[in-house]
């Protein structure tokens, strides 16, 4: 270590702040101290620490309130309240990671190197706040990412493209010991054998990310069984389609889905998180402001079509959204549902669950007793040979998109009889 790597210590308790400075100086590192957020804000530059470590509990204001002033400079928080939710709110403000007290020496040690290596070494891959809300789902998938980073056991992330697969991929391998190896992505729709071959044996790899492994090549299953047994590695794995009812009917190798089966994170789609799209909106819209130099905001009816549509590109349509939107605007515009293109858009409610979706009014009314998803399977197993996908949709009086989606949910194929 060199004295060029300076720490903050952030503690309003002084024995404890004490002790943490002399164990980190014996270590080498170059030690500042404060007992608030305020003293650190008046006494110190915080873009001139390489890292700072602060208590969650502090008098005046939280810890976390260090997060934002700090920038690029990485903080990590230290609590006493142990609790999924303490642990999870400074990582979704941005925290690079948290320690629980009473902490080991050693731990600590090893969460300041690693903290360091990947701020000075690796530019930012991921933010936290993309997974930012508290919706049960939200809450458990960090609570799993948490426990399973600092492991070597494969994580199969099972979710609709859009919803954050990558992002929840990154920070396993930011949080595990392949960290400051290489974060390498296989498109298994695209990728060739040679490119495969060539990955696996690799020496440098530390996480192979598989997106889409649904869409691997059943030739190239046996390679990937064979690497991850090879323990080189850290496995990571996305898949759209259930792999579980992919390997009953052979589509899948079934031992490797058991073999990437080991941690399981199922992650919603976006209209499932009810009030988290509003965060996750006010986080994208902050971030345009900053990028954009003017302040962008949301009008009351931009909020309410956000929390009504139903998102079928899940967060990354919503970020580009809000990206043409605040691309587009005058500085001072406030932002309208037209301006993000829902003026006249679907809601969740149209798009999957109200009668009038599915309504027959173009084509006649569906026969006496005869369901709604009833109809809606006969006139478009009826139709769809004669009929393009865009005339299906205006006869049901619905968008594509809906089309698409009920005909998922109903395993209606697209392909003709």
């Amino acid at each position: 270590m060199t004295s060029t790597q300076h720490i903050l210590i952030v503690e309003d308790e002084d024995i404890i702040r004490a002790s943490l400075r002399k164990f980190l100086e014996r270590h080498e590192f170059s030690v500042s101290e404060a007992m608030s957020v305020k003293a650190a804000q008046e006494s110190f530059n915080l873009s001139d620490f390489d890292l700072i470590i602060s208590d969650l509990r502090l008098p005046g204001a939280a810890g976390t309130e260090l997060i934002q002033p700090a920038g690029p400079v990485p903080v990590l928080m230290m609590t006493s309240y142990a609790s999924l939710r303490s642990a999870v709110d400074t990582m979704r403000q941005g925290a690079a990671d948290y320690i629980s007290k009473p902490f080991d020496h050693e731990e600590m040690l090893q969460a300041v190197k690693r903290i360091i290596g990947e701020s000075r070494e690796q530019p930012p891959q991921t933010d936290h706040r993309l997974l930012m809300g508290n919706s049960p789902q939200i809450l458990q998938i960090l609570r799993t990412v948490h426990k399973a980073a600092p492991t070597s056991a494969p994580v199969l992330i099972q979710g609709e493209n859009g919803t954050g697969r990558k992002t929840i991929a990154e920070i396993i391998h930011r949080g595990s010991m392949f960290a400051e190896q290489p974060f390498t992505t296989v498109n298994c729709a695209a990728i060739s054998a040679s490119e495969l071959k060539q990955i696996l044996e690799s020496n440098t790899v530390g996480t192979v990310f598989f997106s889409n492994i649904c869409e691997l090549p059943r030739e190239l299953q046996p390679g990937v069984l064979k690497a991850i047994h090879s323990n080189s590695f850290r496995c990571v794995a996305s898949a759209e389609r259930d792999l579980q009812t992919l390997s009953e009917t052979n589509q899948f190798r079934k031992d490797l889905y058991y073999n990437l089966n080991v941690v399981k994170i199922l992650v919603p789609k976006l209209q499932e998180r009810g009030t988290d799209i509003i965060a996750l909106a006010q986080y994208f819209v902050d971030r345009y402001s900053s990028e954009l130099c003017y302040k962008i905001e949301l009008s009351d009816s931009a909020i309410q079509a956000l929390e009504a549509y139903s998102w079928p590109g899940n967060v990354k349509e919503l970020q580009n959204k809000l990206y043409q939107a605040a691309i587009l605007s005058e500085c001072g515009e406030i932002i309208s549902p037209a301006m993000l293109g829902l003026q006249n858009a679907p809601t969740i409610n149209e798009a999957v669950n109200s009668p009038t979706a599915l309504s027959p009014t173009a084509t006649g009314d569906a026969p006496a007793g005869m369901s709604l998803e009833d109809y809606f399977t006969s006139f478009v197993l009826e139709n769809q040979e004669n009929m393009s996908e865009t005339a299906l949709a205006q006869k049901l009086g619905i968008s594509r998109k809906s089309l698409w989606e009920r005909r998922n949910k109903l395993g209606i194929s697209r392909k003709k009889a």
